[in-house]
């Protein structure tokens, strides 16, 4: 039995930028079949040409450990504090 799960990702290609928007449209992981129904019903209703519909394997793996930080995953707090908006003093060279 195949107990591999998906997401289904909507991909919009907007005219105005250089960019794809990735929206995952469900909170659920499906099984393959369901997840195929999922898109097919999405591309059915969608009237957007620049709107597309992809699945995503996901794994989920079980630990009975938590993850331990190593040194080199520490997080920088002048590297977060700027990328939660916060203004960073720099010194000038």
């Amino acid at each position: 039995m195949d107990n591999k799960k998906y997401l289904v990702i909507k991909a919009t290609k907007w005219n105005f930028q250089d960019f794809v928007q990735y929206t995952v449209v469900s909170d659920k992981a499906y099984p393959l079949n369901k997840a195929c129904d999922i898109i097919v019903a999405s591309e059915t209703m969608n009237e957007n040409k620049s709107t597309t519909f992809h699945l995503q394997e996901i794994n989920f793996v079980e630990t009975d450990k938590p993850l331990v930080l190593t040194k080199d995953m520490e997080v920088d707090n002048e590297l977060n504090d700027f990328l939660n908006g916060k203004e960073v003093e720099r010194e000038l060279i």
